[in-house]
């Protein structure tokens, strides 16, 4: 069985200080106290007959055979303390130690979890508050000390240098403002910092509660092993058996073992104290050898046991957490064991020094890799500060040159803070360089767009002229005059840049309102003026009669080859002027009653009727596609919201009950709307195919337009 197994540990493999109950089983302390009193009984008993012999000798002096074996005692006593005294603390770094408020060796809740190392030179002041939330509510509050001065330092680098950035944009805009309008002072105000600093000094709080505590805890824990020692020194007055003599001696070590630490000031003064008082205890009762060797051979196991797990702690991944866990284990070999046999002192501590130079050989290594690895980085940095400075020397003549580099530079950044940390001694330079050569970037970046936006300005001022001229002539109604200098400026317009983006729309929309405004009252005029549309009218009137006068037939099919006839006639003549366009909605009336007097279905006529005035729409203008599409989509609407009604109505109605009328009526009308629906589907599907064919022909029309134009 391994020696380590009893060795007690917390649940993240840190080793505890031990109980005399985790090193010495219960059964063997009573029978080791139940033997030495038995074995001191007796030799009290020969010692007083040998003493009483002596006196009347004449002497009282010790045997030489005592003398012996408390010299071996005092010796052994001796030689442990000067082991512990020239060895002690040999192999516990300094830089791994806490500061004694941050001690949480006697806290229950303190695990070894630490915060990973990290870059904060390269964060914003935003990720810098958030690291800072995250360490106070991932870890103890005495394990983030450190981590949370390179955050400080950080901040403190981050918000001059964004005050120092405000007051010059601030002295700058100053300068460009009339002198009357200026404002004698700089009011710094950045809400992340604020946050940050709320936050911090929330930390400071916490810290400052939690070492009120430790110190209080110490303070407790010193007058615990004030009492100890106390307790130890009146055992010699004491008129007991040795059994029970040193069975209270065992309890109160190990009271001695399982008190926490104490405050700094007072450590070389207590355990000296300790020692001292222990060493008379020892003296005092003149342990037997028999008993003495077994004390040794529980102190040796317990050595071992320290030894086994500092060579597990050779296996641990994290070299920190090895190295304190090793630091515990020296404490606890200077003051939680006693001596062992003088011919194993020097093995068993040789062995334990192996183990803990193994540790010690790790974090070297570690360190070296460290190092190894910032170097890389530097070199990292290095080349992104190259490569930043070829952007700014190439610029850019375009917009998009500078968006391109722009996403190149914000690669770069990206690469550079996601870098781990140089070498200390050159980290803040590279970061300088960085941050110089990124603003550099911005500035060369910012005068560009300061010249485009003057050139964009000057575009406004153009259009907007432009405007003004499409305005003028939109208002003035001579259409016939105006048309070529509408489309001038129509094509001037596009031969002019970009302007300011918050003013694209809005001047483009304007331009875009004249413009149509010409047009539209340029083919009102058109419309109002042509005499052919009144002879279409004429015609179409005395279609309308024709129709008009059809009498239902026996023969339905040609009944229906008649109106179909008509329908043709009527699509074949062109468009109406617009106030006698009634006509084309009393003439869809009727077809659709001849239809279904020739035997066809309503839906069926509605189609065929819907088909003809789909042909009429083609002569209109875009306001009749308009009002259509809105009656199509208002009378869906209305259909569906009917609908709903009724099957709502049908909720509170046993719908098992097929006889009631009520029922088979409300059926019946949802089925019929349900029909009415389906057709205004159909109307809106086939007047959508008819409008792009329309934009399509159109479309055609302006380039030949467009085409004759320049031939001109």
């Amino acid at each position: 069985m391994d020696t380590n197994d009893n060795l007690p540990k917390n649940a993240d493999g840190k080793t505890k200080k031990p109980t005399n109950e985790q090193l010495e089983d219960n059964t063997h302390e009573e029978a080791i106290i139940k033997e030495s009193e038995t074995t001191r009984t007796e030799e009290h008993i020969e010692v007083e007959k040998e003493s009483d012999e002596k006196v009347k000798e004449g002497t009282n002096r010790q045997t030489p055979k005592e003398n012996e074996e408390d010299d071996a005692h005092e010796e052994a006593i001796i030689e442990e303390k000067k082991k512990v005294e020239t060895t002690v603390d040999t192999f516990v770094d300094a830089d791994d130690e806490d500061d004694e408020d941050d001690d949480d060796s006697d806290d229950p809740t303190s695990q070894n979890k630490s915060p990973d190392q990290k870059d904060y030179s390269v964060m914003s002041i935003a990720l810098l508050t958030k690291e800072l939330r995250n360490l106070m509510q991932e870890y103890p509050i005495n394990k983030i000390k450190e981590p949370v001065k390179q955050l400080e330092k950080a901040f403190e680098q981050k918000d001059k240098e964004i005050q120092a950035e405000q007051k010059e944009a601030f002295e700058k805009g100053q300068q460009e403002l009339p002198e009357e309008e200026r404002t004698a002072d700089f009011h710094y105000d950045n809400k992340e910092s604020k946050e940050f600093k709320d936050l911090h000094a929330l930390y400071r709080k916490q810290r400052g509660e939690f070492q009120r505590e430790v110190r209080k805890q110490k303070e407790q824990n010193l007058e615990k092993r004030r009492a100890i020692i106390e307790g130890i020194k009146n055992l010699i007055d004491e008129e007991e058996n040795i059994g029970t003599t040193f069975k209270k001696f065992n309890q109160l070590q190990d009271e001695w073992k399982n008190t926490g630490s104490i405050p700094h000031d007072a450590y070389n003064i207590i355990w000296e104290d300790y020692r001292l008082h222990v060493q008379n205890f020892y003296d005092y009762i003149s342990l037997s050898k028999e008993l003495r060797d077994k004390d040794f051979e529980r102190n040796l196991e317990f050595h071992k046991k320290i030894i086994a797990r500092a060579q597990e702690l050779a296996d641990e991944p994290d070299v920190h957490k090895a190295l304190r866990e090793l630091q515990e284990l020296h404490r606890m070999w200077k003051e939680d064991t006693g001596p062992v046999a003088k011919e194993m002192r020097d093995p068993i501590w040789e062995e334990f020094k192996a183990a803990s130079d193994v540790i010690h050989d790790r974090r070297q290594a570690y360190y070296e890799e460290r190092d190894k690895q910032a170097a890389t980085n530097q070199t990292i940095k290095e080349n992104i500060i190259a490569e930043l400075h070829k952007i700014v020397e190439r610029g850019g003549d375009s917009h998009k040159a500078w968006q391109d580099s722009l996403q190149e530079v914000n690669a770069l950044r990206e690469l550079f803070t996601s870098t781990g940390g140089a070498p200390k001694k050159v980290n803040n330079e590279l970061w300088n360089q960085f941050r110089n050569v990124t603003r550099e970037f911005n500035k060369v970046k910012n005068d560009y767009y300061k010249g485009l936006k003057k050139e964009q300005q000057d575009n406004l001022d153009k259009k907007m002229e432009l405007v003004k001229i499409a305005e003028e002539h939109a208002e003035a109604g001579n259409f016939h005059e105006s048309l070529d200098t509408m489309k001038r400026i129509q094509a001037e317009w596009k031969t002019i840049g970009h302007v300011p983006r918050k003013d694209s729309d809005k001047i483009w929309k304007r331009f875009q309102k004249a413009c149509n405004s010409f047009f539209d009252q340029k083919n009102a005029q058109r419309k109002a003026e042509s005499k052919e549309e009144v002879a279409n009218y004429e015609a179409k009137l005395k279609v309308y009669d024709k129709i008009k006068e059809l009498l239902p037939q026996d023969d339905q099919e040609a009944m229906k080859a008649q109106v179909e006839a008509l329908m043709e006639e009527w699509s074949a003549i062109a468009r109406v002027p617009h106030s006698k366009r009634q006509l084309q909605d009393k003439f869809e009336k009727l077809v659709k009653a001849k239809f279904i007097a020739a035997g066809m279905t309503a839906v069926d006529a509605e189609m065929l009727k819907y088909n003809n005035k789909l042909d009429s729409l083609k002569e209109g203008d875009e306001r009749d596609f308009k009002n259509e599409r809105f009656y199509l989509r208002k009378r869906r609407d209305e259909i569906q919201d009917e609908m709903r009604q009724l099957e709502n109505n049908l909720q509170f109605i046993n719908a098992k009950d097929d006889k009631n009328p009520f029922l088979v009526q409300q059926r019946k009308n949802i089925a019929a709307l349900q029909k009415e629906l389906d057709v205004i589907k159909e109307k809106q599907k086939q007047l959508n195919i008819l409008q792009r064919q329309l934009e399509r022909e159109n479309e055609d029309e302006t380039e030949e337009d467009s085409g004759t134009e320049n031939e001109d």
